[in-house]
């Protein structure tokens, strides 16, 4: 009997390529998908899941009650970084490996397009054009600001290598990170309160724990620079949406640039949807050609290595 590989997440057609299928057929895997267009409900995904050597995730909730009898599973790849769905320690202690895909060039490069759609009121002109109007409407430009990088993982890293040709002041928040190595890549460690007076945008690169819920709130927001900007291509969770409304409305802040949200889809009556210094955009950062071709190779790679008793090729 083969070994299975399960895609229970419902856009595993569109994201796991060809050749990463073929990689695991080759390796003798069999793949069990999740072809419904639909969420599987818990039952379905246990199911599926059940008798997996391993398994290629999307968001859906992996947690203790999941895993539960699932004791031939070996591996659970994440296509994607976040793994705030996945119960971590149960997966250790069953002997799971997780892994993770590379997609830090494409949200850094989403991060990189909110600042500088927002900082040049790129919505708000694109709505007049359309609507037959010519109003012009006031920008900032990007170029000697200060940008202050909240987290500065291999996200918030490849994001300060594409400020450089912007010429921007870089203040870092990472106290997991040593000072020479922010220094390293052209930042300036700081503390988290610093970062928020002196800078001209604030971008988040944390993971959404516990300890982060809502980390831009009433008090933070207080504290940042008069008019300055925030952008969040992590996790909607960091950001109490209510209070960052409020600030966007009286002009506390100039504008914010946003792929995440606390309620995912999003509902019609978030506060932020008529503000017209918005930039938003549906939790898409990541979903590039580029980085759903190579997030497919690494899965299977990352399944084939464990397979052989190796791990994980980005692996947590």
């Amino acid at each position: 009997m083969k070994p299975i590989v399960a895609m229970p997440f419902r856009h595993h057609a569109s994201h796991v390529c060809a050749e990463a299928r073929k990689m695991l057929a080759d390796a003798g895997f069999e793949l069990v998908c999740n072809n419904t267009g639909e969420k599987l409900s818990p039952e379905a995904q246990h199911e599926m899941i059940r008798g997996a050597f391993a398994v290629i995730a999307g968001t859906e909730t992996y947690d203790a009650a999941m895993l539960r009898d699932c004791g031939n599973l070996k591996a659970v790849m994440r296509f994607g970084v976040g793994t705030d769905n996945f119960d971590l320690t149960t997966m250790k202690n069953m002997g799971i490996k997780v892994g993770v895909i590379a997609n830090y060039n494409a949200v850094a490069e989403h991060a990189l397009l909110l600042m500088l759609a927002v900082m040049r009121n790129f919505p708000r002109s694109e709505r007049e054009v359309r609507a037959g109007g010519w109003g012009r409407f006031p920008q900032r430009e990007l170029n000697g600001k200060t940008v202050g990088l909240i987290g500065f993982g291999r996200i918030g890293k490849r994001l300060a290598e594409l400020l450089k040709g912007f010429e921007v002041r870089l203040l870092v928040f990472d106290p997991f990170v040593p000072a020479e190595k922010i220094a390293a890549c052209g930042g300036m460690p700081a503390a988290l309160d610093e970062l928020l007076a002196n800078s001209d945008v604030v971008s988040l690169h944390v993971p959404a724990t516990p300890e982060n819920h809502h980390l831009i709130r009433q008090e933070t927001i207080s504290k940042m620079k008069e008019g300055a900007f925030l952008i969040n291509t992590a996790r909607g969770a960091l950001v109490d949406e209510k209070a960052l409304a409020e600030a966007l409305q009286s002009g506390r802040l100039s504008g914010a640039g946003l792929d995440v949200y606390e309620t995912e889809p999003v509902h019609a009556e978030n506060p932020l949807f008529a503000l017209p210094n918005t930039a938003l955009t549906p939790h898409c950062s990541a979903i590039t050609y580029e980085t759903n071709y190579n997030g497919g190779i690494i899965c299977a790679e990352s399944i084939i290595r464990v397979l052989n008793g190796g791990h994980p090729v980005y692996e947590i």
